[in-house]
């Protein structure tokens, strides 16, 4: 009886089987991730957006959430899931687009821009802060951010009414932090190479510089740009340099570190500010391989970025 069961349930599987599959039907059409116009923004920052995706298949967004802003297409680090962003007024729509315009997009060739070299979604945001937990005074609870990267999309802060009280000199300073970062997405995303021939130049396996390297020990910090070494930043107030080699330490790091100081001046430092610093042959050859570089390969003239005035 068991054996009669089970033959019986087989044949019960098979004799529904074999019935007329009933129609699918045609698949459900996929709708657009974001819907332009988004909002009330004024009609000509709406019709902006809309000729950017229609060129470039990039959503600039002014009204998203925050499930959008902490996206990314893998789990891993949860950083972001601690970071908020604020909505902007849309009433500065405009001004956002017309800034990130003169800080960015106008330096970029038609067809890096349609090739990528504008995220796919670029968010528009009043405020991006960061809780820094519990303990800190009334006013200090947060850490407030210029930018904020997110897998294949950027949100940049500051679209409020400070875009139209901004100094010449706020907007090279506003620049010149977002710069760097948007370059580091660009390499870091396989978009922009660094030329080989940058690292021929130093020698990253001689003895380590004397430390230290600093200001106050002029020797030291002269035998450092003789090596070919720039400082890695600048403090925003006193525009003192802050180098990057702080003891033997540092230098098994030598090689990012070098790319990165000379992808900041190339990028954020005048003519004028590099003249003492293209003195050292080293610093001019390294300096001259990166500007040479992305004008040859991309078509993008960093140093028109650097020297840029409003």
């Amino acid at each position: 009886m068991k054996y009669l069961f089970i033959i019986s349930c087989i044949s019960g599987i098979l004799l529904f089987s074999c019935k007329k599959d009933t129609a699918i039907g045609p698949p459900a059409p996929i709708g657009p991730d974001y819907v332009l116009p988004q909002g009330n923004a004024p009609a000509a920052a709406n019709d902006k957006i809309q000729q950017l995706f229609n060129t470039y298949g990039s959503y600039f967004l002014y009204n998203f959430t925050q499930k959008d802003f902490e996206w990314v297409q893998s789990t891993g680090g949860g950083s972001s899931k601690i970071d908020t962003v604020v909505l902007g007024d849309p009433a500065y729509t405009s001004d956002m687009l017309a800034f990130l315009n003169d800080v960015w997009l106008k330096f970029l060739p038609e067809d890096f821009k349609k090739s990528q070299g504008i995220p796919y979604r670029v968010m528009m945001a009043d405020t991006i802060k960061q809780y820094r937990g519990p303990g800190y005074p009334a006013g200090m609870e947060y850490n407030y951010w210029d930018y904020k990267v997110v897998g294949r999309a950027i949100a940049f802060a500051g679209m409020n009414s400070s875009l139209r009280t901004m100094t010449a000199a706020q907007k090279v300073a506003k620049r010149n932090l977002l710069i760097v970062p948007i370059w580091n997405y660009y390499t870091a995303n396989k978009m922009l190479d660094i030329p080989a021939a940058f690292y021929n130049v130093s020698d990253y396996a001689a003895v380590a510089p004397t430390p230290p390297v600093n200001s106050t020990n002029p020797v030291n910090q002269a035998a450092f740009r003789a090596r070919g070494f720039l400082p890695t930043s600048y403090n925003v107030v006193s525009d003192a340099p802050s180098e990057w080699y702080y003891g033997t330490y540092s230098w098994p790091n030598a090689k990012s570190n070098d790319i990165s100081s000379f992808t900041l001046h190339i990028l954020t430092r005048t003519d004028a500010q590099m003249e003492p610093y293209l003195a050292y042959p080293l610093i001019k050859q390294k300096f001259d391989i990166l500007v040479n570089f992305y004008k040859t390969k991309y078509n993008i003239d960093v140093r028109a970025i650097a020297n840029a005035t409003y």
